[in-house]
């Protein structure tokens, strides 16, 4: 999946191609706005075929999602509730539930190439529960999948686990660098 999410958080594109066996599975593109802060807007699909659906006031694109969690988390809130539109799917957004454990320290022993600033930063335990939009009454109650993750200030993930109920996926970060800063 390539997506790019303006910085102020009102307009999102999205473009992603599934692979099964070679073969094109899925293949979506479009863009995304919102009218202002807290304010609905209108997502358009290109692919898989043209459609436009409307997005209610206080949908969060993904990296805005993040911001708020973090916000959040630094703030001391335990729980967090959100509808977020990702594009993955041709669907509206769908509710992420985030419940964020206290804050961790960086590790004092850091391996390299893990013994970066970019990871000396105060993080969070963070579990999260993604409803999709298409989701009936009765199954409410039971997400999609789940993500829980080591989520750092700078919106850095050092692990996490993605649960989908018949398979689990883990994910370790085991290098990182830090870009140069463009000359704009």
């Amino acid at each position: 999946m390539l997506t790019w999410e303006s910085k102020d958080g009102l307009k999102y594109s999205y473009n992603e191609k599934r692979l099964r066996n070679g073969d094109v599975e899925d293949d979506i593109h479009g863009e995304a706005h919102l009218d202002g802060k807290d304010k609905g807007g209108v997502a358009e699909f290109e692919k898989p075929q043209a459609t436009t659906m409307t997005l209610a006031p206080g949908v969060l694109f993904p990296t805005a999602h993040t911001l708020v969690l973090i916000q959040h988390a630094q703030a001391g809130d335990q729980f967090l509730a959100r509808k977020v539109f990702d594009g993955a799917s041709v669907e509206n957004a769908g509710e992420i539930t985030a419940v964020i454990g206290p804050q961790l320290q960086p590790d004092a022993h850091p391996v390299k190439p893990l013994d970066s600033p970019l990871l000396r930063r105060p993080s969070w335990r963070v579990s999260l529960a993604f409803f999709s939009a298409d989701s009936d009454k009765s199954d409410a109650d039971t997400p999609d999948y789940q993500l829980t993750m080591r989520l750092l200030d700078n919106g850095v993930s050092q692990d996490m686990s993605l649960d989908y109920g018949d398979y689990v996926l883990k994910a370790k970060l085991d290098d990182i660098e830090p870009l140069p800063k463009p000359n704009c």
